[in-house]
């Protein structure tokens, strides 16, 4: 877990150092708050990989500030831990998309894999989301690119393809997601309604194989999501 950034939400102080001293240990750098303010403010200063977070926090008691994060853009995954389950959190955290609950004492070689897996599934969404965006960019600005701009954008089209890829190819089980990802699904949608408005303009042979990735895996997306709501 070499260069992860991690925020720890722990009110207890031993229970807060117990966890920073175990992502230290991993390579990680930490910080680390005792409320929900404080970790919103984290948030808005720092980029970070993943959030350790106590479940019984003032302004949490029914997981709203989780659900808060969640609904930011692009948030971090959350792993939530507590030394007191309770059936109503347990059963929220379960209707949220949080990536993880854990019960003290925690297994730390568990979280360590856990966490791992999520840190590798962010960062490629969060590249994924980033080259989305750059060759959304380059597409639109077809009066005056900066200087090596138009030249870029036959790799970065590449690059998103390759990427879209390897996305299209992984289960839920690799990814660890049970639920849909609805930041990550707007970008690529994004990306579609900009190439479809740019379709007379580029004709590259890159450029069709993209757009006929984005809507098969737009499509496969939307199509699991309704398969997963008629099953609930």
């Amino acid at each position: 877990m070499k260069y992860t950034s991690i925020l720890v939400v722990e009110d207890d102080p031993i229970s807060s150092a117990v966890l920073a001293g175990w992502a230290r240990q991993q390579g990680s750098t930490v910080v680390t708050v005792g409320t929900t303010g404080e970790a919103d403010a984290a948030l808005v200063d720092n980029t970070f990989d993943l959030v350790l977070s106590d479940v019984h926090l003032p302004g949490n008691h029914r997981l709203e500030w989780v659900e808060q994060v969640l609904a930011a853009d692009f948030p971090p995954p959350i792993i939530l831990v507590t030394g007191q389950p309770e059936l109503e959190t347990t059963l929220r955290a379960a209707n949220l998309p949080v990536a993880g609950y854990l019960v003290k004492p925690v297994d730390f070689v568990s979280l360590g894999r856990l966490v791992q897996r999520l840190v590798a599934e962010h960062r490629h969404r969060r590249e994924l989301r980033a080259l989305s965006r750059e060759a959304a960019w380059l597409l639109t600005d077809s009066i005056s690119h900066p200087p090596g701009g138009a030249g870029a954008l036959p790799e970065k089209l590449q690059k998103l393809s390759l990427a879209l890829a390897s996305e299209a190819s992984r289960s839920p089980r690799e990814t660890g997601r049970t639920h849909p990802d609805e930041a990550w699904r707007s970008v690529i949608a994004e990306t579609i309604a900009v190439l479809e408005k740019t379709r007379h303009s580029f004709r590259s042979k890159e450029l069709g194989e993209l757009r006929q990735r984005l809507q098969r895996l737009v499509a496969s997306d939307a199509a699991s999501a309704l398969a997963r709501s008629a099953a609930a």
